[in-house]
């Protein structure tokens, strides 16, 4: 009876445990979310990557993921036996505003490795326009005031006729 019970709960087991892989990406992600912000731009101050993303968002929802930087063509055949970077992506929300920041880790052969470095910062506004812009110039363009409409004209006065 113990042998069929030890049998039923060890596929379970097996399911709960992180691959091989899993274990990787939580490493990247790791890796990139304490990765000290001034070490990427050195006009920004000392504290990690997560907490500037986190304040910076405004403490709205950060998507972290593993990603190969946008550098794989598609075609297998040519992207066959070439160390394709890994990046750790993380994106939010805010205001109307998409920002995806992304901080390359390593690569996909030697996994995490090296001085992390940042691939890019890519902002979508709400008018539709999308940009690049360097990491310490994220918080201006979040917190920018929202571009003002054009008051309407005054009313001419009228003269009077006497």
């Amino acid at each position: 009876m113990i042998l069929i019970f030890g049998f039923a709960l060890f596929p379970s087991y097996l399911w709960a445990q992180p691959s091989a892989g899993e274990k990787t990406d939580q490493a990247a992600i790791q890796r990139a979310k304490s990765v000290l912000v001034s070490s990427l731009d050195s006009s920004l101050p000392k504290v990690s990557l997560e907490f500037f993303l986190n304040y910076e968002s405004g403490g709205e929802d950060i998507r972290w993921e593993v990603n190969d930087c946008g550098e794989q063509t598609g075609n297998p055949a040519t992207d066959r036996g070439t160390d394709t970077p890994m990046c750790v992506e993380a994106d939010f929300a805010k205001d109307q505003t998409d920002v995806t920041v992304l901080v390359s880790v390593g690569t996909f052969q030697k996994g995490p490795s090296g001085k992390p470095a940042l691939f890019g910062v890519t902002v979508h506004g709400p008018s539709g326009r999308v940009h690049s812009l360097r990491l310490g110039d994220l918080p201006k363009e979040l917190h920018r005031p929202a571009p003002r409409m054009p008051r309407d004209l005054p009313v001419p006065a009228t003269t009077s006729s006497v």
